[in-house]
């Protein structure tokens, strides 16, 4: 009787060592899940950030001639006005954020832009933009999350 009760007490003990791994096993894999997950918006975030500064900024260098840079606003909000040239005509590019999306349009000058119109390009919930100088441009954005990055722009001046 002895020696059965002596194995009982094996089996307990093994079977609550077995439960104790899988419970530690369980949030192991439940604490990696949330790490990754954390990481994977942070990325997202960063990306969404990065790649809308640098597309302004590359719009912006793309369109660099006297005068072809201007400020202006859509439904209260900030916009990007881009002046250029094509064969005969004359165009202009608006970059604005609007329902939690940058969005650009391409118009005729004189067109009047209004909230809904153009193309989202990704999510953003705000574009700030502001001369520091006469041909210093500071580009700030605000991503869905409220995270800020931003990035001054140099824009040629001569006309």
């Amino acid at each position: 009787m002895d020696k059965r009760r002596h194995h009982i007490v094996d089996i307990v003990f093994v079977l609550s060592l077995f439960c104790a791994f899988a419970v530690m096993a369980l949030f192991v894999v439940v604490l990696g899940a949330n790490v990754y997950k954390s990481i994977t918006e942070n990325m997202t975030s960063n990306y969404n950030m990065r790649t809308s500064v640098l597309y302004i900024t590359e719009k912006i260098r793309q369109n660099d001639t006297g005068g072809s840079v201007d400020i202006r606003e859509v439904g209260g909000n900030d916009a990007l006005v881009l002046t250029q040239r094509m064969e005969d005509s004359e165009y202009e590019t608006w970059i604005f954020v609007d329902n939690g999306s940058l969005c650009e349009v391409l118009v005729t000058p004189g067109f009047e832009v209004k909230p809904g119109f153009g193309r989202p390009i990704m999510e953003l919930d705000e574009l700030q933009l502001d001369y520091v100088s006469d041909n210093l441009l500071d580009v700030q954005v605000v991503d869905p999350q409220g995270d800020q990055h931003g990035s001054m722009v140099n824009i040629y001046t001569d006309v």
